[in-house]
């Protein structure tokens, strides 16, 4: 791109890059049009004069620089200029400006640098993309590490990352967050019964189900084999209700999953304590989960509720 507000320089700037066989080449009266050009398309190579009306070169540098950084691109800068004096040149590169040429050697100048700044904007560029694919992979693989692939629910990863959230909103406003837990006793011998493929079945089953029953602003999660979590969150201690843990009981452990070796029924625990946020003794997100596992397993096996206080005691 060249841009020039002298519309017999850039003539002369363009004639050359055509001579040499450049054909993508766009030409811009002011400033403002280029930014508005490069908002559209990025060029590899911008070509502008230093002194120009209204918004001189350093100016229009500073404003791609930051067009690049939010569009992640790159632009190679050189600026067309008559100065020659080393400290104009210093504040130049200072303020982004990649090269320049004066205009007095332009015709044996211009078309060696202008190859040089497209070589090294379009190794910049192919850079840029490389660090954005390798950004997406990583977000990709983040969210897989906090997904269950057998259920495509969370996992105890994701629920920790929760938790810990709504631990630091919750504290100092009188916070509560419930945790519900479900386990399921019989399914090992589910599994062994028939396959892995079925186990999961059942789990996908049991996931949607629990997904449904929740509400909307509600996390679920499978924080080990055989055990759904569900967390809930509100200001009083007494914001979840039995209702709630029954209507979680009936869609889990009491109606039947149709699968593909007909119906089968998962029996289990349900579990279901509330954690005080704004507590003395602070808990972190896996102490809670570690904690409600432990109390978990301290119920016998069978299709039953227990519900635990805020402190400690079986209610």
């Amino acid at each position: 791109m060249i841009v020039d507000d002298t519309k017999f320089s850039s003539a002369v700037v363009r004639k050359l890059l055509q001579l040499d066989g450049f054909t993508d080449i766009r030409v811009a009266d002011t400033a403002i049009d280029a930014l508005a050009m490069l908002k559209q398309r990025n060029a590899d190579v911008l070509l502008a004069d230093w002194l120009m009306p209204g918004m001189d070169g350093l100016e229009l540098t500073q404003l791609v620089r930051e067009l690049n950084r939010r569009k992640n691109v790159f632009t190679y800068i050189v600026l067309l200029t008559a100065k020659e004096e080393n400290e104009d040149l210093k504040q130049a590169f200072a303020q982004g400006v990649d090269d320049f040429v004066g205009k007095t050697s332009m015709k044996t100048h211009l078309l060696p640098r202008v190859h040089a700044a497209q070589r090294i904007s379009r190794f910049q560029n192919s850079l840029l993309q490389r660090e954005l694919a390798l950004k997406e992979q990583f977000r990709a693989l983040t969210l897989l590490n906090q997904v269950d692939p057998a259920t495509g629910i969370g996992n105890q990863v994701f629920m920790e990352q929760q938790l810990s959230r709504y631990l630091k909103q919750h504290k100092g406003r009188n916070g509560h967050i419930g945790l519900l837990l479900c386990r399921f006793d019989n399914l090992a011998h589910m599994s062994a019964l028939h396959d892995e493929s079925f186990k999961n079945q059942l789990l996908k089953a049991a996931g949607d189900r629990l997904r449904d029953t929740a509400r909307p602003m509600d996390d679920i999660a499978r924080i080990n084999d055989n055990t759904l979590a569900l967390s809930l969150y509100g200001n009083e201690s007494n914001f979840t209700t039995h209702k709630l843990v029954r209507r979680v009981q009936e869609a889990l452990l009491i109606r039947a999953y149709s699968t593909s070796m007909g119906f089968a029924s998962l029996t289990g625990t349900l579990h279901y304590e509330v954690i005080d946020a704004n507590a003395k003794a602070t808990q972190t997100a896996s102490e809670v989960i570690s904690a409600a596992l432990e109390h978990l397993e301290q119920m016998a096996d069978g299709q039953s509720v227990h519900l635990w206080a805020p402190d400690d005691k079986e209610a």
